[in-house]
């Protein structure tokens, strides 16, 4: 027979570091079993079918070690519950950028700008080498440039400036982000702008300068062949690789991991890599600043209610020993019904809990709300509407310095419970309160930067490292279903944040029309009656 029985509420957890102490034989209670012959301990053996720590969802098990209350069942609780936050980080730093990367990155623009550079001087390269020939060796026979000639070269000068500009607006921009894959459209196109170059160029070489073809009018038409080829290939750049963008084709669903933030973005037809990058740009501008302070106190505060599992002893009281020691459904049955009674005191404690934080976190935030309405209320009509301060008596930078004075107690105190304290410094609040004084702003324009959910922005912006993991190839197109991770580690602030996106294709609609035919009018003519 077992009895099954609720764990004390005054137990500590166990840790495998503690040493084994030996015990007298002849003091043991209820619930151990002695062997005749060795006088040994006999620990429960449970069955294979049943764990109490399934029922609780997947928990890393203790070895077992023959110490202490060596009776007592296997729970749900490991030590990895009660380890610091920092210790028990999921999110690892992303990977640095390697040497080999930088280069090959040095590499690719080094190129890529040679080959630009080629697409604009190679039509003014071929004409003015018959030029050359004729004026320094003289092989060549004497230029002759008619009317026809003379329109295709100013044509010729007009398309070498608008390739020009067309390659300066297009490619020579500040990159936004430093991919890990090599774009595959773009160096497509590149190679290209390679290959009419080679056509071209040897096409050249071969029927013009080998052939010493002496009609002008011919080279400019060829020269002005190859303008007219790079701006098409110009032009179905900007097809691929910006216009074939705006066209929503995809849905990104975007879930942060610290705190189950999500919202959903549309996009078009781009790579993953590419994906990643517009997912980045709208989780800085559409998702609420995520406060790793705040988030770190609130799981530190609720981590030994919210994350400890139900915790049962199992006694073996008729000391049937290990190999008669067995649990029926009955008590199996008992067992689950006993760890399921204890959730909803574990869930009304964590809503008590939030609903005591957010109770405080109200009452700061009305006291400090009060605090700068009467505050502004009594600085603000001292300025007029056009004239500045009245009588010039009062400075803005010594009214900002006495006005947060007056507010400092009530702000620090709402600040504090908010973990806002390292994103408004001193300075940065009496500069706000002398730029609402300037603008003469509301007290609630002023309160806005402190509770809103959206932190100031940092005076220097640096540069933001995120690692991408997918499983398939970061150049390869986004595809429907497809999902992939974001990862940022900030080592100096130790904020770990990770995005999880799934891809998803708009739906086909099929919109039919209905024809709808008014309703017609009876007119009825009922003759008198004789």
């Amino acid at each position: 027979m077992s009895i099954v029985s609720e764990r004390s509420a005054t137990s500590r957890p166990r840790y495998h570091q503690h040493q084994q102490r030996s015990r007298p034989l002849g003091g043991r209670g209820r619930g151990y079993s002695q062997s005749e012959v060795g006088g040994s301990i006999e620990p429960l053996v449970y069955p294979s079918h049943f764990s109490a720590v399934a029922s609780e969802g997947q928990k890393r098990l203790q070895p077992y070690n023959d110490w202490a209350d060596d009776t007592t069942a296997i729970t749900g609780a490991s030590e990895n519950d009660f380890l610091d936050y920092e210790e028990n980080k999921q999110i690892d730093a992303p990977v640095g950028t390697v040497v080999v990367r930088r280069c090959s990155r040095v590499l690719w623009l080094l190129l890529s700008s040679l080959i630009c550079l080629a697409a604009f001087l190679s039509a003014p390269l071929m004409i003015a080498i018959p030029f050359f020939l004729h004026h320094y060796r003289g092989e060549w026979p004497a230029i002759v440039c008619e009317l026809d000639c003379q329109g295709n070269l100013f044509d010729l000068a007009f398309k070498s400036f608008f390739l020009l500009i067309a390659q300066l607006a297009m490619y020579y921009r500040k990159a936004m982000a430093d991919l890990p894959r090599l774009y595959f459209a773009r160096a497509a196109i590149t190679f290209l702008v390679l290959f009419e170059l080679i056509g071209f160029w040897l096409f050249y070489t071969v029927r013009i300068l080998f052939e010493r073809q002496a009609a002008y009018i011919h080279i400019t038409s060829f020269a002005l062949s190859l303008l007219n080829a790079l701006l098409c290939t110009h032009y179905l750049s900007l097809i691929v690789l910006e216009l074939r963008k705006h066209r929503k084709e995809y849905y990104i669903t975007i879930v942060r991991d610290p705190d189950g933030e999500s919202r959903t973005m549309p996009i078009g037809t781009m790579s993953l890599q590419e994906a990643a990058v517009q997912v980045l740009r709208f989780y800085q501008t559409e998702f609420p600043s995520f406060n790793v302070y705040l988030d770190r106190s609130r799981n530190s505060t609720g981590r030994m209610t919210s994350f400890a599992a139900p915790e049962l002893k199992v006694y073996d009281i008729e000391n049937m020993g290990r190999e008669h020691s067995s649990i029926n459904e009955d008590t199996a049955r008992t067992l689950m019904e006993q760890m399921a009674r204890r959730r909803p005191n574990r869930m009304y404690d964590m809503f008590k809990r939030e609903q005591d934080w957010e109770q405080k976190v109200n009452k700061r935030r009305y006291r400090f709300l009060s605090a700068a309405e009467d505050l502004f209320s009594q600085v603000l009509p001292v300025y007029s509407h056009n004239e500045g301060p009245k009588s010039g008596e009062m400075d803005l930078r010594k009214t900002a310095e006495s006005m947060y004075t007056c507010i400092a107690r009530t702000l620090t105190k709402y600040l504090k419970v908010t973990k806002q304290t390292e994103a408004h410094s001193q300075e940065q609040v009496k500069d706000h309160i002398e730029k609402c004084l300037a603008l003469k702003l509301n007290y609630r324009t002023f309160a806005q930067r402190f509770t809103s959910d959206r932190l100031p922005a940092k005076p220097v912006i640096g540069e933001s490292k995120w690692s991408f993991s997918c499983s398939a190839p970061a150049s390869s197109s986004i595809e429907h279903g497809i999902p992939f991770s974001l990862r940022c580690h900030d080592p100096k602030e130790n904020i770990g944040v990770q995005l999880i996106c799934t891809v998803s294709a708009l739906p086909f609609i099929n919109l039919t029309e209905q024809v709808v035919q008014p309703p017609q009018k009876f007119s009825m003519r009922f003759a008198n009656d004789v």
